[in-house]
């Protein structure tokens, strides 16, 4: 009677443990089981901010484009969605509140490019070229950030400076 006990306590464990199994994978589009991999770069993302950082402090970059081409470029920009697919595809849905053209010039996933990672590299190609951003995936955060040369202040002197980008995954 004793081993009869034992080996419904056993059944009963592995009754209870299999939800715990199948639930820590997930099924992609083609019914196979992948497991979860929640710092991915695949996915849609909005860009939430850029800014630059210079040795002399950080700015927003949000608010030179702002100057520049209006608060519409911006919320045009901050609410258009990449989506970057497992086969390297961007693909872009531009917001509604797009009613101004060259918001997407500021835009670093343009619609119609291609990316790749290789390691803590990504690297974006569009028409216009390739360029290569340090990135990091935490939680729903993705931040690229890219080191770059310009004569900013036009003093005829190259200012050194890192561009960052942060995503929030939608």
């Amino acid at each position: 009677m004793k081993m009869m006990n034992v080996g419904r306590i056993l059944a009963w464990t592995v009754v209870m443990a299999m939800p715990l199994w199948f639930g820590s994978c997930k099924k992609n589009n083609g019914g196979e089981i992948d497991p979860v991999t929640p710092n991915s770069v695949e996915g849609s993302w909005k860009i939430s901010s850029i800014s630059l950082k210079e040795a002399s402090g950080t700015v927003d970059y949000l608010e030179i484009i702002k100057l520049i081409a209006g608060e519409e470029a911006i919320k045009c920009l901050t609410d258009t969605k990449a989506t970057f697919k497992s086969g390297g595809e961007i693909t872009g849905t531009p917001s509604p509140a797009c009613t101004s053209g060259g918001a997407d010039d500021y835009n670093p996933a343009k619609d119609k490019s291609t990316w790749k990672t290789n390691g803590n590299k990504l690297t974006i190609t569009s028409s216009e070229g390739a360029e290569t951003y340090d990135y990091t995936v935490s939680g729903s955060t993705m931040t690229w950030s890219i080191q770059q040369q310009d004569d900013v202040d036009e003093d005829g002197v190259n200012e050194v400076y890192t561009t960052i980008i942060e995503f929030k995954r939608v």
